[in-house]
């Protein structure tokens, strides 16, 4: 059922003041250096930063509490032998909580979010290579079941997460600068940085090894002592699969913060498909993401000079964010490009299906199961949760 709420409008300012407050310079210091030495490691974040560690360790604490956590893992899931697959559906009227459950079955979902647009979810899931045409078969039975009027599924590579650049941002007033002039000049410089298809699916993991990834996507600082006892091994045994295996492997290399840098009420996020007239004009925009504060993430659609472009921004910049797209078109460097706009929940993908790793066979995908399961949720009466 759907009760009633009441929405008070101070909250709006309180959090306004809670963002600037948590973005103070001290803390834009600590963060900057987290995001470019590691988020596990505060006595190099000390070092670097010459902060004393105390002061570092006290912060970072208080901006843990807020949310349990502030970084997380974004593993690179091709090492994994997995495919990170995005989901874009248009439910039935009526049958939109259906579709986000029937989006879960398979238990490969990172995320679900509802969106405005021509879709009514967009889900991000990470599905085993080999079991890739199941998947499909799988969100095509929505379609046949009456589920939804329509679907894309887009092959993606790796997420790319990006941090909030505090070149252009003044804590002193909490004032972003957004300079969609210099930004656009920028992209006739020859590009620095290069974003690929992964080379290969080749699993380069063991069942432990995933098990701290998938801790780790939880909360990227925890502890290695934490992990010991779950793996069943020591601590240093611990060590060795992270350093030795993870990172090398290149599974671990990115993680993402979970910290906004702007209040959540006026603020929007979209997922933005950008097709460019080639590779060169794709990789000018990949390397200009670094100072793109407000764009969350990318992930290069497969086989394709396209990207789908993760942004976060304040709602009075929205027709500006736009208009650069449209400049880009102009100026010939993309073709196309298209937009959904999400919810914010979650931030960050929900952890990978630990479980479903077997150490001889690999990763299962139980077609069958889902089938039955999703034919049953179909049938099922349709039960509104509280919005």
């Amino acid at each position: 059922m759907i009760h009633a709420e009441r929405v008070r409008m101070g909250d709006w300012h309180k959090e306004i003041r809670e963002v600037t407050k948590q973005l103070d310079r001290t803390n834009v210091r600590i963060l900057s250096a987290m995001w470019r030495y590691g988020p596990r490691n505060l006595l190099e974040v000390s070092r670097r930063t010459r902060i004393p560690f105390t002061s570092v360790y006290h912060r970072v604490g208080k901006l843990e509490a807020k949310s349990n956590r502030i970084a997380v893992l974004i593993p690179h899931v091709a090492g994994l032998g997995l495919m990170r697959v995005g989901v874009f559906v248009l439910a039935k009227p009526g049958l939109e909580e259906k579709v986000t459950l029937a989006l879960k079955i398979p238990n490969y979902c990172r995320c679900v979010n509802r969106c405005e647009g021509q879709f009514s979810h967009f889900s991000v899931q990470v599905v085993p290579v080999k079991f890739l045409k199941q998947f499909k078969q799988y969100i095509k039975r929505l379609l046949q079941l009456g589920l939804i009027a329509k679907f894309s599924i887009i092959p993606t590579g790796e997420f790319v997460p990006n941090f909030s650049n505090f070149d252009y941002y003044n804590p002193v007033n909490g004032e972003w600068t957004f300079q969609w002039e210099r930004w656009l000049k920028v992209l006739n410089r020859v590009p620095t940085l290069t974003i690929e298809d992964p080379p290969s699916y080749e699993v380069r993991a063991d069942k432990k090894d995933i098990l701290i990834v998938r801790e780790l996507e939880k909360n990227g600082r925890t502890s290695f002592a934490d992990l010991a006892p779950l793996l069943g091994i020591s601590l240093q045994g611990v060590k060795y699969h992270y350093d030795k295996k993870l990172v090398p492997a290149g599974i671990v290399k990115y993680f993402g913060f979970d910290l906004l840098p702007f209040p959540e009420e006026l603020s929007a996020q979209h997922e933005i498909l950008v097709n460019f007239k080639n590779a060169r004009e794709m990789n000018k925009f990949y390397s200009l993401v670094s100072e793109l504060f407000f764009v969350r993430g990318v992930a290069k659609v497969l086989r394709q000079d396209a990207l789908l472009v993760r942004t976060y921004i304040p709602q009075n910049q929205i027709s500006n964010l736009f208009t650069f797209l449209s400049v880009m078109a102009q100026e010939g460097r993309v073709e196309s490009y298209s937009a959904i706009r999400q919810t914010f929940v979650p931030r960050y993908p929900e952890a990978i299906s630990y479980e479903l790793y077997d150490k001889e066979t690999g990763w299962n995908f139980d077609l069958k199961r889902y089938m039955a399961d999703l034919s049953k949720l179909a049938r099922a009466r349709v039960i509104h949760r509280r919005v």
